[in-house]
């Protein structure tokens, strides 16, 4: 195994690698959180976004809406589960890139992590139109945290590994 004497966790590099090692961290938590919350009172409080969100968009109350329809239901259990381990492979990925690529230089790491990063926000925006179409007003902390913590340290733990690469 390599180890760059001159990494210097300290340096822009450094500040880098750690952003993205809890940004990758975060995706593999909110995975297990999901994971977690599936079937309990607390995972059925929301759709996706969060109650209020989901009851302006769907016009009732998520639990409602759940507890009358077993179908809906069960889609959203499934989509639950899909989106948690969706976001446990994600995580995993982003800590590998982050450790064994980025943590020793490796430029493409970087790229690999910016790009996969950078490209979710379009989605986001799809995700999302139905709401605004809607007239619902999206708030910070009405969107899930598992889809504005870690785009909140992606722009930063970029912009310090390109500097600490150059």
């Amino acid at each position: 195994m390599h180890v760059d004497e001159s990494f210097s966790w300290t340096s822009p590099l450094g500040a880098s690698v750690a952003l993205l090692l809890v940004y990758g961290a975060i995706h593999v938590l909110f995975g297990a959180i999901y994971l977690l919350v599936a079937e309990t009172d607390i995972g059925n409080r929301t759709l996706f976004a969060s109650p209020g969100l989901d009851q302006a968009l769907f016009g009732a109350l998520p639990a409602d809406l759940l507890r009358d329809d077993r179908v809906l239901a069960q889609l959203r259990s499934i989509l639950y589960l899909v989106i948690a381990g969706l976001l446990v492979s994600l995580g995993i990925v982003q800590l590998a890139l982050t450790w064994f690529g980025l943590h020793r230089g490796q430029g493409w790491a970087l790229v690999a992590l910016a790009v996969s990063g950078l490209v979710m926000f379009p989605f986001w925006v799809l995700v999302f139109r139905p709401y605004l179409e809607a007239g619902v007003p999206l708030g910070l902390f009405n969107i899930p945290p598992w889809i504005w913590v870690p785009g909140g340290l992606l722009i930063p733990g970029t912009v310090l590994g390109w500097i600490g690469l150059r």
